[in-house]
């Protein structure tokens, strides 16, 4: 990833080996989206009708909507377990900025939005990821300086 002076969400979405976004309509059963997550390896899938974001459904959604309740996953519709009220982010956000937002609202991924078109999802993997890379980048720079003075 290449680094500017601050690592953008723009950034993240472009190093992301992303392919299409998952996401499902509220129609579909908590199982297809379990299925879904299974199968790419994710932690959450958008809940999406047509072009409009809905909501998202994560494996913390499932823990407490559906397996503590007692609920059938075959049965359950995204509709009513998923979760309604999204933080979104745009693209020209910080990372450090979305770091703040999922901190403060206790949440683990955010749908990035640009002019109304939903474009990317990050989760805190994805930004914890970006702040090391941007670290690792910081440190050869003060490296390569020390060893450029020393020598």
């Amino acid at each position: 990833m290449e680094m500017t002076a601050v690592p953008t969400i723009a950034h993240v979405l472009t190093s992301k080996k992303q392919a299409q976004l998952a996401s499902l309509a509220p129609t579909a059963t908590v199982l297809e989206a379990l299925k879904l997550m299974a199968e790419r390896e994710i932690g959450a899938v958008l809940i999406m009708q047509g072009e409009a974001l809905l909501g998202i459904f994560t494996e913390r959604d499932y823990a407490r909507k559906i397996a503590l309740k007692g609920l059938h996953s075959s049965e359950a519709l995204l509709a009513d377990v998923m979760t309604a009220r999204l933080y979104t982010v745009g693209p020209r956000q910080t990372v450090q900025e979305c770091m703040s937002i999922m901190t403060k609202a206790r949440i683990r991924h955010l749908p990035v939005v640009e002019a109304g078109e939903v474009i990317g999802l990050v989760s805190i993997g994805d930004l914890v990821n970006a702040t090391l890379e941007e670290q690792r980048f910081h440190i050869a720079q003060l490296e390569s300086y020390i060893a450029g003075n020393l020598g």
